[in-house]
């Protein structure tokens, strides 16, 4: 990144590393340059400024110095910390699996302004309380779309024929649906029922706010839950620790992202009001 030896950077802490015994590693995802790297030095001492600045999950103004190898953040501004969202296991849970899936996602360097704000824009949701499973699937799809990944839903991606209202089928290796004549040719793809074709078609045509109040039975949410996840594997190429993570929370039923609600096992259907 060509520019000014100094510069300010807005960006979200995504990830961070130890170094040494006083610095840190930060990698923010930024509103203007996609995903850049640098160095906080200090950052772990105690009493510094910068330390709270570049915490994981911390959304801020940062002040930084070009260098031949990782830049140095000097200083640096919190404009969000999202402490509601951290305070609790679960809302954490959710926001890291969404700040790795960009980070494994994206490349240095590379601008995307949309997902920035998608990726903000979720962050909020969750800090206010809304981090429930249809956000996370919400925002799986919609960071298919910004990548350029988005699954083909309205005509059949090796006839092209208008997919009807019966039961399809949905290929990540083909990208995208699949009618029943061709189905079997395809060997990875995998039963689409109409009515996750319709949750997939809804989440691109709405907003967040809107994706988030949808209810679904637990069946349904699983299918949409594994082709979005298929697709993603596709793409990344890797075991994300985070989604690991919030497998295991589901399995041993230890919370939940509605706080009136004793597990997560015990729900009969995903909902947020």
């Amino acid at each position: 990144m060509a520019g000014p030896r100094d510069y300010q950077v807005e960006g979200l802490v995504i990830r961070d590393a130890v170094v040494g015994e006083r610095d840190r590693v930060v990698v923010l995802f930024s509103r203007d340059e996609g995903k850049l790297s640098f160095i906080a030095r200090g950052a772990r001492r105690p009493g510094s400024s910068l330390g709270p600045c570049v915490q994981r999950l911390t959304r801020g103004r940062f002040q930084c110095v070009r260098r031949r190898s990782l830049d140095l953040i000097t200083q640096a501004v919190t404009v969000e910390s999202y402490a509601r969202l951290k305070a609790d296991l679960w809302p954490m849970s959710c926001a890291l699996y969404l700040a790795e899936l960009v980070d494994s996602s994206t490349v240095e360097g590379a601008a995307n302004r949309r997902l920035y704000d998608l990726l903000v824009q979720a962050m909020d949701t969750i800090d206010q309380g809304g981090g429930n499973d249809m956000l996370l699937r919400f925002f799986e799809l919609r960071l298919l779309e910004q990548l350029g990944f988005c699954p083909s839903l309205r005509r059949c991606v090796a006839c092209n024929a208008v997919l009807q209202p019966v039961a399809n089928s949905l290929s990540a290796r083909q990208g995208g649906a699949m009618c029943p004549a061709c189905t079997p040719f395809c060997e990875d793809a995998l039963p689409l029922s109409v009515d996750a074709l319709k949750v997939l078609r809804f989440y691109l045509a709405n907003d967040m706010d809107m994706s988030c109040r949808a209810r679904l039975s637990a069946q349904l949410a699983a299918e949409v839950e594994e082709h979005l996840r298929r697709f993603l594997d596709s793409i990344l190429q890797k075991e994300l620790k985070s989604r690991a993570w919030l497998s295991r929370l589901r399995a041993e039923a230890l919370l939940t992202g509605n706080r009136e609600e004793p597990t997560i096992a015990r729900r009969p259907e995903l909902e947020q009001d």
